[in-house]
């Protein structure tokens, strides 16, 4: 009961950092499911609903595996909740107290609109009553959906999140159901936005059966899987199933962008662009153990390269200048010149560093990052890059009469980027060099010792990944079309490494689907863009939280991470018989009284 207690405060507390930031006032209006299910009562909610989860997490206590029985668990969860309530019925009765103008002159979130949502008409005390009562149903709701077994617990979670996820997607889905020339309205409501209970009903339905269906067949489906990489790893031919699912892959690859539309496949186009820079940071974080904090510098000299080489013009007060130093080159014979031009600038870059690690690493590179930037705003290269005023007119990479300018027409294009990206670091990984980034990366003395040519292989880290990352700003400005300083701050840097470590350190998949939740869903759910680095940052604590080694970690690196688990078991374990310290692992409830 004292976690709980602690817990409970704890969401309630959180509850107050929502409502203070605005995701609880600002968003009362964002109907997720018909209009009894908005985005702020799901935020009002989840708190002391996760507390009642995480309360009756089982626990070593004085050597002691502490399991709750289901009727002490449905009491932590309902104290938990009845905690969260408190503290924030506290704080809205407070707010009422002392007056919403009065602490709006510090939280400015904090308006009459959110008080209003809270209160809905009732005094501050009764509408902290509610809270309570809500909270308590939350935490008990929490702690109930843990104690039930495992194949009913993961479907009704899959439903749970798939639905609440389509409702958040309110303003893509439809948008892809109109081009595709679906009917839609029994899905979404053109009232209120969100979902009907009825394409809701359906939604979970699926989501649940699927949940079900991967819980009986998935390892039957993995086994196949394994059985057609083994059949390739020997040689063999590819499998009708095989070249069928790469034919399906494919298809769905080139129709996307006629399917989703302008909107989307924009989003995607940027999604590409962030992965090309998170494939290139990965193989110097990733494979080589280097911490670059500088990476925008690869990103700034990308673009300004192509900018530079394919005809861009300086923008002025009264038009448009030639730069000092001009070429009028195509844009794919402009690419490998960007890329030789990374590559060394990545040399010139690694050669004063070789000496650094970890975090004088970091605090080396963050400061070489940052001098780009004030280099394209200096009076000194105005002449050449245009200042504060940027750069105009890049090319469209046009084949004939065929531009990518058009966000369905640029999604090819990175598509095309991103693929060759994976390629190389793929081969890279998987080559002699790959194993000395490794080798370097878990103990660099050891790999100097061993004949590695550390110097080497870091100059080479750094070339290589500067390279793939100047590919990322080329594409950047031939996607925008104009340059400016502001496009290139240090945020671009911590943003790629967060795509880096929120994926999985050296995991390439991983890259791509960080850049998907990092990009691809702030940039779909425009409204809220205000709090990207607030969902970076909490992005970022869960996944250390939970899955250390990213969301699709590097295999090497998830081995690692699961043999010191279980060596810290060992040595626990150990500890505890040397000491003599019994563990009995029963339920609490066993034997009491």
């Amino acid at each position: 009961m004292r976690a709980a207690v602690r817990i409970g405060a704890i969401a309630g507390i959180v509850t107050i950092f929502l409502a203070a930031v605005g995701l609880i006032g600002n968003f009362t209006e964002l109907n997720l499911i018909g209009t009894q299910v908005t985005f702020a009562g799901v935020m009002i909610v989840t708190p002391p609903l996760l507390a009642g989860y995480v309360a009756i997490t089982p626990r070593i206590e004085a050597g002691r595996l502490i399991e709750l029985g289901r009727g002490q668990a449905l009491a932590a969860g309902a104290t938990a909740g009845v905690l969260a309530g408190a503290v924030f019925g506290a704080f809205v009765i407070f707010v009422d107290t002392f007056g919403v103008e009065r602490i709006r002159e510090v939280f400015i979130n904090i308006s009459p609109v959110l008080m209003d949502y809270l209160t809905q008409g009732h005094p501050a005390i009764v509408a902290a009553a509610i809270l309570v009562a809500v909270s308590v149903v939350a935490g008990t709701a929490g702690a109930g959906y843990r104690t039930l077994p495992d194949p009913v617990r993961r479907p009704l979670g899959t439903a749970v999140w798939v639905t609440l996820l389509f409702g958040f997607l309110q303003r893509i889905v439809p948008i892809a159901l109109d081009q595709l020339e679906v009917e839609r309205d029994w899905m979404y409501s053109k009232v209120t936005g969100g979902l009907t209970w009825v394409g809701a009903t359906v939604i979970a339905a699926v989501a649940a059966a699927a949940s079900v269906l991967k819980a009986r067949k998935g390892d039957a489906i993995r086994g196949a899987i394994r059985g057609q990489r083994d059949r390739r790893a020997d040689g063999a031919r590819l499998t009708p199933l095989t070249f069928a699912l790469m034919l399906v892959g494919l298809a769905v690859v080139l129709i996307a962008p006629h399917v989703l539309g302008s909107v989307i496949s924009e989003v995607l186009g940027t999604v590409m662009v962030f992965a090309l820079l998170g494939l290139g940071l990965n193989i110097v974080v990733g494979y080589a153990g280097l911490l670059d904090l500088g990476y925008v510098f690869f990103f700034t000299l990308g673009a300004y390269s192509l900018a530079l080489l394919t005809g861009a013009t300086l923008n002025t007060f009264v038009g448009s200048t030639e730069p000092a130093i001009a070429f009028n080159l195509n844009f794919y014979v402009a690419i490998p010149i960007v890329v030789l031009i990374a590559a060394g600038a990545g040399v010139l870059i690694g050669a004063p560093v070789l000496r650094l690690r970890g975090d004088y690493l970091a605090l080396v590179t963050l400061g070489l990052g940052e001098m780009i930037v004030v280099l394209v705003t200096s009076p000194w290269l105005e002449p050449l890059v245009g200042g504060p005023q940027g750069m105009r007119d890049i090319t469209n990479a046009a084949v004939g009469n065929f531009g990518f300018r058009d966000p369905k027409h640029f999604y090819y294009l990175a598509f095309a980027f991103v693929v060759l990206a994976l390629f190389v670091s793929w081969r890279l990984a998987n080559s002699r060099v790959g194993r000395a980034w490794t080798a370097l990366r878990e103990d660099e003395q050891v790999a100097d010792a061993m004949g590695v040519s550390t110097t080497a292989y870091k100059l080479l880290a750094f070339a290589m990944g500067g390279a793939i990352g100047s590919v990322g700003g080329a594409l950047f400005a031939v996607k925008i079309g104009s340059l400016t300083p502001a496009s290139f701050t240090v945020l671009v840097s911590i943003q790629v490494l967060g795509i880096v470590i929120l994926g999985g350190i050296g995991s390439l998949p991983g890259v791509i689907v960080g850049s998907l939740v990092l990009v691809g869903l702030p940039g779909l759910l425009r409204e809220f863009e205000e709090y990207r680095l607030l969902a970076y940052g909490a992005a970022l604590v869960a996944v250390m939280l939970l899955r250390p080694a990213g969301l699709i970690p590097n295999v090497r690196r998830s081995r690692e991470l699961k043999d010191e688990d279980r060596e810290q078991d060992k040595w626990a374990s150990d500890v505890a018989a040397d000491e003599h310290v019994a563990t009995p692992i029963t339920p609490l409830g066993e034997g009491a009284g």
